[in-house]
């Protein structure tokens, strides 16, 4: 499953709720939308301190290996900032 510019496109502009957008009831979005929203609350626990270091190091490859190419991960990462 692959996480692109597009779907966090539909993800900031929906605020990450995809029952809001007209794409709601869309099977192929459902799994690559909770997967970023799963990222992102990880993300979050790491940059918050609920995480330890190991666990941001495998964060960190799921992100690369979920998303399309780096400037994708690093859009991702930066929602969190």
């Amino acid at each position: 499953m692959v996480i692109d510019h597009a779907l966090l496109d539909l993800y900031e502009l929906y605020k990450g709720e995809l029952e809001r957008s007209p794409h709601a009831g869309s099977a192929e979005l459902k799994e690559p939308w909770a997967l970023l929203d799963e990222l992102l609350l990880d993300l979050h626990m790491v940059r918050h301190g609920y995480a330890n270091s190991g666990y941001a190091k495998h964060l960190d490859r799921r992100i690369i290996a979920h998303c399309a190419d780096d400037s994708v991960a690093d859009r991702l990462r930066a929602l969190w900032q």
